[in-house]
């Protein structure tokens, strides 16, 4: 018994090493890639959720925090990402559900709360990428997030986030979010670029699977890390 689990367990080992061979020779033969579709949070941005529902478990109602299941997508943030919500619908639904003398500004900054640093290597990084590639952005975020880290690029940088790619897709602005493979057709469409010459760049295996049954090729970035972990295999 305890052979054939070690014998399944080597296949399984040379399956995994198989696939990441084939992955590397797949990217190295692509290097005639003209374009970049970069997601925002956990690739440029740091992005640390824990905050925010730290920040929500204090300002919210007991009984309204302890029926949030928040292992799931909650239908705030959908209805948020996808602009079907606005940021006066957002104060109106959700400010009633907070503890009294709770403000909308307070709201608002546990919303925002789980918004870390766009580190100054990785924009160095986009920088230099940007000298051999087509950058498009393509996050799925809401209106207060957008005006919360656009902000903090300008205030830091002194240069607006958006003059940093070819064009800037927000799932807010434009009605879908990933990965709905409508998202991803309307950035190819609006843009004018074609799938099999784009690449997204993304933190989330839902995401880079459906863009690679769309005909584009895409690198996952592992948790916890950063543009920094995948950054050898697009120069």
């Amino acid at each position: 018994m305890f052979e054939n689990v070690a014998r399944l367990y080597s296949w399984f080992s040379w399956i995994v090493i198989f696939a990441a061979i084939y992955h590397f020779l797949y990217m190295a033969c692509n290097k005639n890639f003209k374009n970049i579709l970069f997601d925002l949070g956990g690739v440029l941005i740091d992005i640390d959720v824990k905050q925010t529902l730290e920040a929500f478990n204090r300002i919210l109602l007991p009984e309204v925090s302890a029926k949030i299941n928040w292992n799931e997508l909650p239908e705030v943030v959908v209805a948020m990402e996808t602009g079907r919500w606005t940021k006066e619908k957002f104060k109106s639904e959700m400010l009633p559900l907070c503890k009294p003398g709770t403000s909308a500004y307070q709201m608002v900054d546990a919303w925002c709360a789980m918004l870390q640093e766009f580190p100054s290597s990785r924009l160095k990084m986009v920088r230099e990428l940007s000298k051999n590639y087509n950058l498009y952005l393509l996050s799925n975020t809401n209106a207060y997030h957008i005006r919360f880290f656009e902000f903090e690029f300008f205030n830091r940088y002194h240069v607006p986030l958006r003059n940093e790619f070819k064009k800037v897709y927000y799932s807010s602005e434009i009605g879908f979010r990933k990965p709905d493979p409508e998202c991803f057709r309307y950035v190819l469409t609006d843009a004018g670029i074609i799938a099999s010459e784009t690449v997204l760049i993304d933190d989330r295996q839902d995401n880079c699977e459906t863009a690679e049954l769309l005909g584009m090729s895409s690198i996952k970035v592992p948790e916890n890390t950063g543009l920094e972990a995948v950054i050898g295999q697009l120069l």
